[in-house]
């Protein structure tokens, strides 16, 4: 039976991050977010453990498939561990957020002789361009070693960290413009719809849905660990909004909703103009999903490069809670800093 998610006084939530923040390298800096998170309205944060192909707490070897690095910018290997132990101290809710999920840096040496588990573009080509220098490539949810990877990391980060949330984004998913590797093209020509179109288009409708599937398929199996291994532990998704989420990246969260598959969903509105973030509010699909799950609206507070105004802050919080969503979360955190307070 679907559950409506009741309005509550608002809930604050912050990303840390590895790029352009100190937090995750460096003792004193986490002691400084640690004061400003317990002096400012926060009441939970979400840390990585696994991003720039790297990892943020070391993982056990019969648990670490491909050898994935633990980051060599940590101070200590226990940092993430004592950091979520004095967040839990203060009240906080702690969420691991596995940030790449399916991508990973193109160089990553872990997968010099992995290839085969990549998804390939039309031209055969691996590479995706995410901004000018950074180029990533996408493990294949439909690779049975790719799904184990990643219920691996999912099994480890929810037994052995002290979580309340585990969270993947659409990186879970993969861009739509990838699937033409042998695997996948094999897998669709085996289906009715590949017969009669073994080379679709990407925007291809059952090309479209037939690749979500798989997104949908390793989620379920995720799901179904985290309820073996750690149940109290909570499966959180962080999508774009749903046309876009779904269309570029495959990343079905609305059918997620539908089916059990997650316990909250953390929708990531990062606009800069507060109208357009106002149309993205009155979307059906976020009034659909918040009758069954609490769902969570993420704003963007800024940018290195392109920071916000407290006042434009401020005037997007009270356009989320006017709507009554159960909690907002900013990303991220160093850009937050600065404009702390963020109450009048």
């Amino acid at each position: 039976m679907p559950r409506t998610a009741q309005p509550q006084a608002d809930r604050l939530g912050v990303w840390l991050t590895t790029v352009d923040s100190d937090v995750l390298r460096d003792r004193s800096a986490a002691d400084r977010a640690l004061v400003a998170l317990a002096g400012h309205g926060f009441t939970r944060v979400a840390l990585p453990l696994y991003t720039g192909g790297a990892l943020t707490w070391p993982l056990a070897p019969e648990r670490n498939r491909f050898g994935v690095p633990l980051d060599p910018a940590l101070p200590a290997p226990d940092h993430v561990a004592q950091l979520l132990r004095r967040l839990g101290r203060q009240g906080l809710v702690r969420v691991g957020w596995l940030e790449f999920g399916l991508m990973a840096p193109a160089a990553a040496p872990w997968l010099k002789d992995r290839q085969d588990l990549l998804l390939r573009d039309r031209q055969g080509s691996t590479l995706w361009s995410e901004s000018p220098g950074l180029d990533r490539v996408w493990l294949n949810p439909a690779q049975p070693e790719v799904q184990s990877f990643l219920e691996d990391l999912v099994v480890e980060a929810c037994t052995s960290l002290p979580l309340e949330l585990i969270q993947l984004d659409d990186h879970l998913g993969y861009p739509s413009r990838f699937g033409y590797d042998d695997t996948s093209l094999r897998l669709w020509r085996a289906t009715p719809e590949g017969a009669a179109d073994p080379l679709p288009a990407p925007d291809a409708p059952a090309w479209l849905r037939w690749r979500a599937d798989q997104v949908t398929a390793l989620l379920t199996r995720l799901r179904a660990a985290m309820q073996r291994r750690c149940p109290a532990v909570k499966l959180s998704v962080a999508p774009n909004p749903r046309e876009f989420s779904y269309r570029s990246y495959l990343a079905d969260w609305a059918s997620w909703v539908r089916l059990g598959l997650v316990d909250e969903v953390v929708v990531q509105i990062y606009r800069w103009d507060p109208k357009a973030l106002a149309a993205e509010l009155a979307d059906t699909s976020l009034a659909l999903a918040r009758e069954r799950l609490p769902l969570r609206i993420g704003l963007l507070a800024g940018l290195k490069r392109q920071p916000k105004s407290a006042e434009q802050l401020r005037q997007e919080l009270a356009l989320v809670r006017q709507q009554g969503f159960s909690g907002i979360d900013l990303f991220f955190f160093e850009s937050v800093r600065p404009l702390l307070p963020l109450e009048p």
